[in-house]
């Protein structure tokens, strides 16, 4: 299985690609952080879709404990992964996809995404995205934490089947350290955090109201968002994006004729 190298915006969810600069930025110039420095935050990545894994041996021995299980991958695999290892937990027809980029990712201490699809009992095509970031010390990795994420959520429960009898790679490759550092040195934007332009439909929520919206730049910090009405929209509100379960709390920090821009916090 190949693994060339991709540009970390080829991530296609956003909380995915905002954990992913929440490492680099961890790293620091380093190859990558200590997992002492990762604390999960549920405004920028959903904790129900991490796993977190130990990283034991070297070279053909290497293997790979579960040590954290999120609840949506224990609904999908209706399994407890605890202290078993990838190759125990994964079907077999699922080991080379799951287990070949694994490795890769611990051998090459780079981040590792890949997207996988199949085909549902209501002949849609259902992808799960994946993406792998390396933790360790002195120069070893020592542990991999693993987001997976269902483009149709409500298929979560039996999904996993479908996977097993056809899995296709659609995409894959290392992601190299040091992106966010770069792009934080070119001037000009001043923001925390790069943002990229989206457009991805949104539920806002605020005391007893909720409304549609489009989400037009997105970032690990804040986004942009294009409402109707930018006067009847509070200081402060809740947002969920679309295909996703993870609300992140917003905050206005500037209105325009038809956008807000908010931090999250």
């Amino acid at each position: 299985m190949s693994f060339r190298f991709i540009a970390p915006d080829v991530v296609r969810s956003a909380s995915q690609r905002a954990l992913l600069e929440h490492w680099d930025q961890l790293a620091a110039g380093r190859p990558f952080p200590a997992f002492t420095e990762f604390k999960s935050d549920p405004a920028m990545h959903d904790p129900r879709q991490l796993v977190a894994w130990a990283v034991e041996g070297e070279g053909r021995l290497r293997k790979f404990r579960a040590m954290y299980q999120g609840e949506n991958v224990v609904e999908a695999f209706n399994a407890s992964w605890a202290g078993k290892t990838m190759e125990q937990v994964v079907p077999m027809s699922l080991r080379r996809i799951t287990l070949e980029p694994a490795k890769a990712c611990a051998t090459g201490g780079c981040a590792v995404y890949m997207v996988f699809s199949t085909i549902d009992a209501s002949d849609r095509r259902v992808d799960c995205e994946r993406l792998l970031l390396p933790f360790g010390s002195r120069g070893k990795i020592e542990h991999i934490l693993a987001s997976l994420q269902l483009t149709v959520a409500k298929t979560r429960a039996h999904i996993v089947k479908h996977f097993d009898m056809q899995a296709t790679v659609e995409l894959q490759g290392s992601i190299r350290p040091g992106f966010s550092a770069k792009s934080g040195s070119a001037g000009g934007d001043k923001r925390r955090a790069a943002r990229r332009n989206v457009a991805r439909a949104a539920r806002i929520s605020f005391a007893r109201r909720s409304m549609t919206c489009i989400v037009r730049n997105l970032s690990a910090t804040g986004a942009a968002v294009e409402v109707s009405d930018p006067a009847a929209i509070p200081d402060s509100f809740r947002m969920v994006l679309e295909m996703e379960s993870t609300e992140r709390q917003c905050r206005v920090v500037w209105r325009r004729r038809d956008r807000v821009g908010v931090q999250f916090s």
